[in-house]
Order: structure tokens, then C-alpha cells, then sequence
């Protein structure tokens, strides 16, 4: 989703062409929304949440066991079996996957292929798709897959393979003001000075706190006194979307930056749901 330069800084109401990028800002209604533009918004089909969002987005795995098989590399030709190398790999090649211990793909699979990360303390890693690839064929000696979406850089021997969850439709629903629960920013899935539009980051909360993809969050400023400074409130940092929801965290991409120093540890409140 792009943003220009203009709605991140403004101040004041902006028109209704530059809030079109925002799909929550007819929820702060008081704030920066006015009547005409939240009439508007009614009347607009809304797609709450895309599956290639989602798919791109990546989780925290939260300390639980992932059925993670393994990217073996490229296969060329195809007689000749694979293994572990960092060349890279592109949309149509056919690669070499390996199955968890004890498991199996089936010809027509999609799964996932990821990079995994250390997370912060407690939570886990981070699992960063870097595309999707499609089963193929498979041996005794080999699974063959071929590569369909890229994400990000695609090599053997430093990546995983996983199942591909599947992504619901929701529909055309708009979605409705609510408050709470609230928590905080884990951390982002790759480290930046700066938050930025569609950056993704990590929350503490999840499916145990009624977090649905598609629902709207806002992270605000730490309200309290400064030593030798004036105290803060807590002013709107960003605005983002749950593109994927774990047990006790969710993966949020943000939608509308206002003050770019979010940081780990940064309040975050649910705004909007979407309704049932």
C-alpha cells in the first residue's frame, strides 16, 4: 500500500484522494475524518486484507515446534538430485525440497519458504517468507517444487519449508470502531532506524485476545513525565493491520506512519474489528 510523503506529515484534514490510502482513517471520526469523507468511505467496496499480504507477511513462532522441511537448492536437470546450495533462486525454477522427519508433500502442495530468525526473549523466532513454490514431483530421493511468488531472496541450504496456511475471505465488510485489548510492539521483522509505511512488525496479542485479521490497530506515544523535559502524552504514532494472527501475537502491517520512532515496548491498542 502506498502512502505519499504529504499524508505522513500533514496536520491537518487531508482530502478525501490522500485518505482513500488509509483504510482506517474514517474510524477517528472528532479527529481527522470529516462527514463527507466518512459517508464516502461507506460507500466504497472495502477488501479487508489480501492472501499475499498475508502469505509475505511472516509470524513469530512463539516457542511452539514448526513442521519446517528444508530448501535444498536448484535442480538442474531435473534427474539430478540436489543439494544444499546458496545460489539463488527465481520465480519458474524448479528446486529441491526436503520434508520434515516423518512427513510428506503431495503432488499440487503450495508451501512456503522462509527465513528463520532469532526473536526477542520468549517469543520464539521469526519465520520472513521469501516465496511460495508449488510440489511438482517427488522420489525417493527428492521433492520437486517449482518456484511460483518471491518475496524476498530465495537460497538453499539457509531456509526452510513449510506448510502454506490458508487464508480466509472475509468479504465486503467494513470495519467497526472498537476498544481494546491493547498491548505492545514486540519487535519489527527486520531492524530499521525509522518505521516506515508497510513495515511489519510484532505485537503481544493474539488469537487469546479476540485479534482477527483485518482489524486496525494504533500505536501511541508512552504518556508521563521527562526528567528536564516536557511530559508526554500519547499522542498517535502509527496506524496498522493484522495481516496475521498467532496464539499470543500478531503481525501487523502499518498502514499510516505519523512519528517513525516506534520502537519495541511501544503501546498499541485495537481500533476496529471486523464484523462477524
Amino acid at each position: 500500500m502506498r502512502v505519499s510523503f504529504a499524508l505522513l506529515t500533514a496536520a491537518v484534514v487531508l482530502p478525501l484522494s490522500a485518505q482513500r490510502s488509509d483504510p482506517a482513517a474514517f474510524l477517528r471520526s472528532g479527529r481527522e475524518s470529516s462527514e463527507p469523507t466518512v459517508e464516502a468511505y461507506r460507500g466504497m467496496a472495502y477488501r479487508p486484507v489480501r492472501p499475499g499480504e498475508v502469505r509475505s507477511a511472516g509470524f513469530l513462532t512463539e516457542l511452539n515446534l514448526m513442521p519446517f522441511g528444508r530448501l535444498l537448492g536448484p535442480v538442474d536437470p531435473q534427474l539430478v538430485h540436489s543439494s544444499e546450495t546458496a545460489e539463488a533462486v527465481f520465480p519458474g525454477a524448479v528446486i529441491g525440497v526436503q520434508p520434515p522427519a516423518g512427513g510428506s508433500y503431495q503432488r499440487g502442495d503450495t508451501v512456503m519458504l522462509a527465513l528463520v530468525v532469532p526473536a526477542p526473549r520468549g517469543w520464539g523466532d521469526i519465520v520472513i517468507p521469501t516465496g511460495l513454490a508449488r510440489i511438482s514431483d517427488r522420489s525417493p530421493r527428492q521433492t520437486l517444487a517449482t518456484v511460483i511468488s518471491m518475496f524476498g531472496p530465495i537460497r538453499g541450504g539457509s531456509q526452510v519449508v513449510l506448510p502454506l496456511e490458508p487464508v480466509a475471505n472475509p468479504g465486503e465488510v467494513r470495519p467497526v470502531p472498537i476498544s481494546g485489548p491493547s498491548g505492545e510492539v514486540v519487535t519489527s521483522r527486520e531492524p530499521r532506524d525509522v518505521a516506515q509505511v508497510g513495515e511489519i512488525i510484532f505485537i503481544s496479542m493474539g488469537r487469546a485476545a479476540g485479534m482477527r485479521i483485518g482489524d486496525f490497530v494504533e500505536l501511541r506515544r508512552h504518556a508521563g513525565p521527562r526528567l528536564n523535559g516536557a511530559d508526554t502524552v500519547d499522542d498517535l504514532m502509527a496506524v496498522g493491520q493484522v495481516v496475521h494472527v498467532g496464539e499470543k501475537s500478531s503481525t501487523i502491517k502499518l498502514t499510516r506512519v505519523i512519528d517513525p520512532g516506534v520502537r519495541a515496548g511501544t503501546p498499541v491498542v485495537r481500533v476496529a474489528t471486523l464484523p462477524s
